[in-house]
């Protein structure tokens, strides 16, 4: 009986515990309540973004791919969701309709409706190379073991 007491004990500091990370300030990165819908939202904004780009089969290929690729991410609604040195990938498109997946780079800030990011593949021996892309291009940010952790204890806690 004792350790029935004491199992439940503990998983009752647990919850507490777990409320008490997703009260913080953190949560405010996912406007989202769980993995689940995190995938969901990723693959409707995916669609909606993308309804009118594809034209035929190899479009729909490269679609699938980019889908695929961005597996572990999620869709950016809002730039209060980013934090310095989250990696970004975005989508971009061309005047002949033509659309790709960039390899895309670490965020540094924002600055003037821009998105400032860090060049990811650098040696010693090189210089970090930034750039910028506009506020409202289409962005994705990799989940790193916090965030997943994270998303793991709010999908049990809804």
């Amino acid at each position: 009986m004792d350790l029935l007491k004491h199992r439940s004990e503990k998983a009752i500091k647990n919850q507490e515990l777990i409320k008490e990370i997703l009260d913080k300030d953190l949560v405010q990165r996912y406007l989202f309540g769980s993995l689940s819908e995190m995938k969901l939202i990723r693959e409707l904004m995916l669609d909606k973004i993308m309804n009118e780009k594809i034209k035929n089969r190899k479009d729909i290929e490269k679609f699938d791919k980019i889908k695929e690729s961005l597996q572990e991410y999620f869709y950016i609604e809002n730039l209060d969701q980013l934090d310095s040195g989250d990696y970004l990938r975005y989508l971009s498109f061309n005047n002949d309709g033509e659309f790709e997946l960039k390899k895309g780079g670490f965020f540094v800030n924002t600055k003037d409706n821009f998105i400032i990011l860090k060049s990811s593949d650098q040696s010693q021996n090189e210089k970090c190379s930034y750039w910028k892309i506009s506020d409202k291009t289409p962005i994705f940010c990799k989940l790193n073991d916090n965030d997943k952790m994270i998303l793991v204890l709010m999908e049990k806690i809804v």
